[in-house]
């Protein structure tokens, strides 16, 4: 929970039949999917709506600590949690049999010669692609120290994104 709040996700929903805390509802290695549901207050003048919050959550890549993303409440599974953050571009080139690799929120896609280093100019701020020692490098702002990712054949960046913290449905990186 401390990670979620850090990121300034929510940790309960607070309604006039009380208050629902996130419970871990389902875990699979290493990785646990949270969830919460209930009636949220929105106000005196308006009626109390059902709501939901489910966030996937387990250690980051480099070991530096735990992570957390925000998943659209209705899903309830890390498996769905999973499917639901991998972004379309990674899953047709998985099914194509193509190497994939992840560090953070980017994904690498194995791509022909002609399109290597495309989606490089648009990586979140915390990656950088060094196009001639063929490192993916990851500095988080928190100070996370993530093992450089080596990548010596043709690649193409596809950065994962999730719902941001808080009471929004937009979508941004999710690191």
């Amino acid at each position: 929970m401390d990670e979620i709040e850090r990121r300034g996700g929510e940790t309960e929903i607070e309604g006039n039949y009380g208050t629902v805390y996130l419970e871990m509802v389902d875990r699979h290695e290493g990785m646990v999917l949270i969830h919460a549901e209930g009636w949220r207050t929105y106000g005196h003048r308006h009626p109390a709506r059902w709501a939901s919050l489910s966030y996937l959550w387990g250690p980051d890549d480099a070991g530096a600590g735990p992570w957390a993303a925000r998943v659209p409440g209705t899903v309830t599974t890390v498996a769905g949690a999973l499917s639901w953050l991998t972004p379309a571009k990674v899953k047709r080139a998985e099914a194509k049999g193509l190497r994939v690799r992840r560090q953070g929120d980017v994904y690498a896609i194995e791509t022909t010669k002609a399109h290597d280093g495309k989606g490089a100019d648009w990586l979140p701020e915390s990656h950088m692609w060094r196009s001639t020692t063929r490192y993916l490098l990851h500095r988080p702002k928190d100070g996370r120290r993530h093992r450089p990712l080596r990548l010596p054949w043709p690649v193409r960046f596809v950065p994962q994104t999730a719902y941001t913290m808080g009471r929004t449905s937009t979508r941004a990186n999710a690191d």
